[in-house]
C-alpha cells in the first residue's frame, strides 16, 4: 500500500504520524486531513475555492492531492458560529451555505519540494487564505504569526504573490529567487530561516 492509501484509509495511522489535532489558545486549528470533519474540509476547499478560482480567475486544480500527503497540515480559524451560513450561490443568490474558516494555511511535510522556493530541511507554506467575509481584522497577520509559531523552528518556504512580498516580509521571509508565474500571476519564492539562525 502506498503512503496515501495509509491516511485516506487509516485516520488512526496518520494521526500518529502527523500529530494530535491541537487548538491553541486563541482558536487555531491544526491537523493533519484525517483528522479534519466533513464540514471543516468542505468549509475549507469552499474558501480555497472562492478566492483562489474565483475571485483570481486562476483555473487550477486546488485539490492537488497535497492536502492527504502523510505530514501535511492544516491551520485554520472556524468560523465563530460553525454553523451553515447563508452565502451567494454560484447564480448570484442566496440559496447556498458557507462553512468556510476566517483564515487558513497548508503546511507541507518535510523534504516536500513545492516549486521554486523548495528547500532542503524548510517546510512549505501555502494556500494562505483569509475570507472576504474576514479582511481588515489581521486575521492574515495572526495567522502568518501563528504558522511561525508553531512551524518557526524549522525553515519556511513559500511561494508568495510578488505583491505580497513585503507583506510576509514582516513575518521574518525573504525574497530567495528570481520573480516567476504561477498560473499567470507573478510570484518570488521567500524563505524564512529557523528561530534564532
Amino acid at each position: 500500500m502506498s503512503p496515501l492509501h495509509d491516511v485516506v484509509a487509516a485516520p488512526e495511522a496518520a494521526e500518529s504520524a502527523t500529530g494530535a489535532r491541537t487548538v491553541s489558545p486563541d482558536g487555531w486549528v491544526l491537523t493533519h486531513a484525517a483528522g479534519l470533519t466533513a464540514s471543516e474540509l468542505y468549509g475549507i476547499l469552499q474558501l480555497r475555492s472562492r478566492v483562489f478560482v474565483v475571485e483570481q480567475d486562476c483555473a487550477y486544480l486546488d485539490m492537488d492531492g497535497v492536502d492527504l500527503m502523510p505530514g501535511a497540515q492544516h491551520l485554520f480559524l472556524p468560523a465563530a458560529d460553525p454553523a451553515p451560513r447563508p452565502a451567494a450561490d454560484s447564480h448570484g443568490g442566496t440559496s447556498g451555505l458557507s462553512l468556510e474558516p476566517r483564515a487558513y494555511a497548508r503546511i507541507l511535510p518535510d523534504g516536500f519540494a513545492d516549486g521554486p522556493a523548495a528547500r532542503a530541511g524548510a517546510r512549505s507554506v501555502g494556500r494562505v487564505v483569509t475570507s472576504p467575509d474576514a479582511r481588515g481584522e489581521g486575521l492574515g497577520h495572526r495567522l502568518m504569526q501563528e504558522v511561525v509559531r508553531v512551524f518557526g523552528h524549522g525553515g519556511l518556504t513559500l511561494n508568495a504573490q510578488s505583491h505580497l512580498a513585503e507583506y510576509y516580509g514582516r513575518q521574518g521571509f525573504t525574497v530567495d529567487g528570481p520573480e516567476f508565474l504561477e498560473d499567470g500571476i507573478p510570484h518570488v519564492p521567500m524563505h524564512r530561516p529557523p528561530h534564532g539562525r
